[in-house]
């Protein structure tokens, strides 16, 4: 078994926070259309202040001592932050092995030098298209495509391990071909996201054009997986959607509790200073700064022990492909149409480019 696995799953059980996010800001430098978090300087002003870098210090010291190990950065853009490197440097001393997600539209010299000092496990670069133009319409710069390639470009040289994230909007998803081949090209690991999940921590009103439907959300990460898997992957996947096909659904008496990492072994800190199971169940956050990290972390066993899936969705021989949660399902008791849909979809396309020898 994989030991990071076999850590995360021995701090679930045990109920150690073992993993954590930081939400350093949620200021950006770009305007990507999907974006559930971005703000602007005033937009977050008006909501709150973001934590100062002896806070997040302070945090990471409580957390490792809660048993913290890994530890991920992200934002908005977290190198926005001008005291960026003195939280990582910080961080990284003491032993936490620590994750970037960044945009990469600002990673220069003096940041991939204080990541050499310090390296991290990885740096996430999302590239949200092949093209200036591209990146305009999506993101609301132009010149960001040119920027995150470069950043890509300064962390290979510095041998600073890289994985390319990207996304799918209306807007870009005709870019997947060269997206891919980037990543193949170079060396480097990709992974895509459906966003397919509701933007609940929006403040503003989020314009639903730029989404595409659950159906051809399905169809292209099926064709992601075909581009991107190796032979005895796609004999793995193939195995598990017929088996998936040939067994129907058997309804337990009860919606199973949740089994992600989310308050049983995992966590995450909001800019503002709430501690969150996830970053997508704001609602069961509290404030670090009236409360300890500890006694917050504690209570989270309790609280996340009572979250359960739909019944429908806890029989479903389709989890194994479904990126269903409980914030999608809330207090809901059927099913998110949306997911249903997408796996559906994902399976379709998956027996059609067999029969046509594609797959």
């Amino acid at each position: 078994m994989n030991i990071k696995k076999y850590v995360f799953q021995r701090a679930a059980v045990n109920h150690i926070p073992v993993s954590g996010t930081f939400e350093l800001t949620p200021r950006c430098n770009l305007s990507c259309e999907m974006c559930y978090i971005r703000m602007s300087a005033a937009e977050e002003a008006a909501m709150g202040q973001e934590l100062t870098a002896d806070e997040w210090l302070s945090l990471g010291r409580q957390a490792v001592d809660a048993g913290m190990v890994y530890l991920l950065l992200t934002g908005g853009e977290p190198l926005l932050r001008p005291d960026f490197a003195e939280i990582y440097s910080g961080l990284a001393k003491m032993g936490i092995m620590l994750t970037l997600n960044t945009n990469g539209t600002l990673i220069n010299e003096y940041i991939v030098q204080c990541m050499e000092h310090n390296p991290p496990e990885k740096v996430n670069v999302t590239l949200y298209g092949a093209s200036g133009d591209t990146y305009q319409k999506v993101c609301g710069n132009a010149n960001g495509y040119k920027a995150a390639l470069q950043g890509i470009g300064l962390l290979k040289e510095a041998k600073i391990p890289v994985c390319i994230n990207t996304t799918y909007t209306r807007h870009n998803a005709s870019d997947m071909e060269y997206i891919v081949s980037f990543a193949k090209e170079n060396g480097i690991p990709i992974r895509m996201t459906s966003y397919l999940f509701p933007p609940l921590r929006c403040r503003r009103e989020t314009d639903a054009s730029c989404f595409l439907p659950p159906d051809e959300y399905g169809r292209l990460g099926a064709a992601f997986d075909c581009v991107t898997m190796d032979s005895a992957q796609k004999k793995r996947r193939a195995d598990i959607l017929a088996r998936v096909q040939e067994h129907p659904s058997a309804l337990p008496s009860e919606g199973r509790a949740a089994s992600c990492m989310a308050g049983r072994g995992a966590f995450w800190v909001t800019w503002d200073g709430q501690l969150l199971p996830c970053g997508m169940l704001p609602h069961l956050g509290r404030s670090l700064k009236s409360e300890s990290f500890a006694n917050i972390w504690a209570g989270f066993a309790h609280v996340m022990g009572a979250q359960t899936l739909p019944i429908k969705c806890s029989g479903c021989p389709k989890r194994v492909l479904c990126p269903v949660c409980i914030a999608v399902t809330q207090s809901s008791d059927e099913p998110p149409k949306t997911l249903c849909r997408y796996c559906d979809s994902y399976m379709e396309s998956i027996f059609k480019m067999q029969r046509e020898a594609q797959w």
